[in-house]
């Protein structure tokens, strides 16, 4: 048997039993990383189709932040530079939660509001426009929970495409080259005892002929030597 195909081992009952063994072992992993990967594939395209209906909103959302956007420079005119002076603390902060998967340590973001920290452009746009400033602000707040649901959701998909991959990889190593070469080894050990076994039995018949033909030659010699005696006249 090729060697290449087999792990190196003595064929002896003990590696047998340890070959058996290992099957039984690695079989079980196998289950259980190809259920892990259905795991994987099924929570993946639920991810994947909830980025996809987040990313539909998110365009939306956009789209209706800038006409609000537009709107307001409309009534208002440029108000970035007033925007930009007035830039505090972050009033919508960004909650790390780890999550684990199917054994996959994943992270969710979570959208949190501040309430501790104060609007410095409440009052924007009092004189004109206020109400188109708010609508502004209201769509552009909405739109950051979206885009942070959207990269949470988006950094789940990679983090269980790239674990998929992994153990897809691993299930093919076991039932392309652990499994055969396991199953290769069993055959080999197999065939090496029962070929030792057959050479027992052979050298254990010709031992046994020896024998025989040994007693044979005994008992021919004794019988050959009372007949010559008898023949000489010679008695014991």
């Amino acid at each position: 048997m090729n060697t290449d195909n087999r792990y190196p081992v003595t064929a002896s009952l003990f590696m047998l039993r340890e070959m058996k063994h290992r099957q039984v072992q690695v079989q079980r992993g196998y289950q259980l990383l190809r259920r892990k990967a259905e795991a994987l594939r099924i929570r993946g395209r639920q991810a994947a189709a909830e980025l996809a209906s987040t990313q539909a909103i998110l365009g939306h959302t956009l789209r209706e932040a800038y006409i609000s956007l537009a709107a307001v420079k409309f009534t208002n005119g440029e108000s970035n530079a007033m925007v930009l002076e007035n830039i505090g603390q972050a009033q919508v902060r960004v909650l790390r939660v780890p999550e684990n998967i199917s054994g996959v340590a994943t992270v969710s973001l979570l959208p949190i509001e501040d309430a501790s920290v104060s609007d410095a452009l409440r009052y924007a746009g009092l004189g004109a426009g206020g109400h188109r400033t708010s609508e502004a602000k209201k769509a552009f707040r909405e739109a950051v929970h979206i885009l942070i649901k959207f990269a949470s959701l988006r950094n789940t998909c990679i983090l269980l495409d790239e674990a998929l991959r992994s153990t897809l990889r691993k299930v093919n190593a076991i039932e392309k080259v652990m499994m055969p070469k396991l199953h290769n080894t069993e055959k080999y050990i197999l065939m090496e005892m029962d070929e030792r076994e057959r050479e027992e039995f052979h050298r254990l018949k010709m031992l046994k002929a020896k024998k025989t033909r040994s007693k044979v030659a005994a008992a021919r010699f004794i019988r050959d030597t009372e007949d010559t005696c008898e023949t000489s006249g010679i008695f014991f």
